[in-house]
């Protein structure tokens, strides 16, 4: 009795120790790492905005998750496609500038859902996501050269986005 338990004992070990070899040596190791630390200075051309709006969109800002980047069915968020000609024309109605049209919709985005969507979007200057002022300007310029005309610049921008996250902290008055 007592050797056979030493024996089952001894397959269960050489077991595991067979699947930790397999494991460590031939199957994929991934490494996660936090978001890399986007450096946004004054001097910063629009493209370099733009460029650092699109690694904002694909990374840090999880964008991605709910809008697809082209119109499909079953969206649960608009298309990224085009986005700037449509929030250039929404903020044409609403008798505002683009710029704030879109820091708003990004730090208060409960104040503009468009038809057919639920209110889901976190304000992006808050945890979870938690964008700077550098890179919410730096995915506005992103979203508007989708289709629209890129109005913002840094530092320039600085203080009208500066002006929404304030009323979005005051309830949007």
């Amino acid at each position: 009795m007592r050797g056979g338990v030493i024996r089952l004992g001894i397959v269960v070990i050489g077991i595991n120790l067979f699947f930790a070899y397999i494991g460590l040596y031939f199957l994929p190791q991934s490494e996660s790492h936090p978001p890399k630390e986007l450096k946004i200075q004054e001097g910063v051309t629009i493209d370099e905005l733009i460029e650092i709006g699109e690694q904002i969109l694909f990374g840090k800002g999880q964008c991605m998750v709910c809008h697809p980047m082209k119109a499909e069915p079953g969206m649960r968020s608009p298309a990224i496609e085009g986005i700037g000609k449509r929030m250039e024309e929404e903020a044409k109605k609403r008798n505002m500038k683009p710029e704030d049209y879109i820091f708003e919709a990004l730090v208060n985005p409960g104040a503009y859902v468009e038809k057919g969507y639920d209110n889901i979007m976190p304000p992006v200057h808050k945890p979870p996501i938690l964008l700077s002022e550098g890179e919410l300007i730096a995915l506005t310029a992103f979203l508007q050269s989708k289709g629209g005309r890129v109005t913002v610049s840094y530092p320039a921008s600085l203080e009208a986005l500066r002006a929404q996250i304030t009323k979005a902290e005051r309830g949007g008055k």
